[in-house]
């Protein structure tokens, strides 16, 4: 090879990589940093790499003030859905019977929480011949909703709509169905239905700890008015 020959060319992947691998590099060569120059993201000036980073940090800044504020938002809308929820709680606690216990279901779902259709699926038992069968074939699109024992968001079929909404099934775009359940050890004792004719307003992705905490609560004032 000649003395004279040029050395190969380094690449832009090489000098990334170096950097990569040596980032105290800067901290050797302070004097670089002034002479790199970066354009701006908004105005395409060129700005140093020292005001770069001042601007990222301010970005960032930014973002988790908002990020902040959404959470302060969202811990203020909770406590008032906890406030409502006590409230609801406490009416069923106190109703006398099972027609008053509904009423308070559907007052509080549609007043309070902007539910547009509520209906209640009760399953019949042992002396109550009213509502439907748990054996019944109607039931066994919601099985997954009854074995899970947990509330299920977002859009239903047609006949699960007209089993759960009756006559108001064709309003219905997105809904919740909340099991009737206790726990584990005890069956089922219906369904919960709430309705919106927006068909995003209820999806999967949604929070249910709440509308699970009330299908708990039904199933116990429930069976205790249909024991009396």
């Amino acid at each position: 090879m000649s003395n004279t020959e040029a050395p190969a060319a380094i690449s832009e992947q090489q000098v990334a990589d170096y950097l990569k691998q040596h980032p105290d590099f800067f901290t050797r060569h302070e004097y670089l940093l002034d002479r790199l120059r970066i354009p701006h993201p908004q105005d395409g000036k060129t700005v140093s790499l020292i005001e770069r980073q001042v601007e990222l940090v301010r970005e960032q800044k930014h973002e988790l003030r908002q990020q902040l504020q959404h959470l302060t938002q969202a811990a203020r809308n909770n406590e008032v859905l906890l406030q409502r929820f006590q409230v609801l709680i406490l009416n069923l606690i106190g109703s006398d019977s099972m027609g008053q216990a509904l009423g308070y279901i559907r007052d509080a779902l549609q007043q309070d929480f902007g539910a547009e259709v509520v209906e209640v699926l009760l399953f019949e038992r042992p002396g109550h011949s009213d509502g439907i069968h748990p054996d019944d074939p109607r039931l066994r699109p919601f099985s997954r909703v009854l074995q899970g024992r947990q509330p299920v968001c977002g859009h239903f079929s047609a006949e699960q709509s007209r089993l759960l909404f009756g006559p108001r099934a064709e309003e219905v775009g997105s809904a919740v169905v909340v099991p009737l359940c206790e726990d584990a050890r005890h069956p089922c004792i219906g369904l919960l239905g709430i309705g919106s004719s927006d068909p995003k307003h209820y999806h999967p992705e949604m929070g249910t700890v709440f509308l699970g905490h009330l299908g708990s609560v039904m199933n116990r004032i429930f069976l205790a008015h249909l024991d009396r």
